[in-house]
């Protein structure tokens, strides 16, 4: 799960450089891919100041993803249950704040669409929990 691509690539959507200063427009035309994006370990780096993670490294961001994923799906079973059960076409929306189940110590304030089910949510604690779906 974790990302294979250089330390320093910011989206080319909203960026045309990367943290580094590279330009992406030099490398238009020259290959099919980003060169930010590695294919294979063998492959020749097509930047010279490219890095990408090492095993440890992406074990350790592997990790911190799961668990924000487990944290994110223990907020969200909260707020169901607070509403009620899960969503059900006709039933209408709700939202609230509860005590955060993740930290604990904040607040969570989140909404529920009575169109579609879909729940935005944040803990007042900054780093804790926070989506949209």
């Amino acid at each position: 799960m974790a990302r294979k691509f250089c330390k320093h690539y910011r989206a080319m959507s909203e960026n045309t450089t990367c943290k580094l200063g590279v330009s992406y427009e030099q490398f238009k035309g020259k290959s099919d891919l980003c060169p930010c994006f590695r294919q294979q370990s063998t492959q020749p780096l097509p930047c010279e100041l490219a890095e990408y993670l090492t095993p440890e490294e992406a074990a350790a961001e592997d990790k911190w993803l799961q668990e924000r994923f487990a944290n994110m799906s223990k907020a969200r079973q909260a707020i169901v249950d607070e509403l009620g059960g899960p969503w059900k076409r006709g039933v209408l929306g709700g939202s609230g704040a509860i005590d955060c189940p993740v930290c604990g110590t904040g607040a969570l304030r989140f909404s529920r669409s009575g169109y579609n089910g879909h729940i935005h949510a944040a803990c007042t604690t900054e780093t804790c929990v926070r989506w949209m779906e």
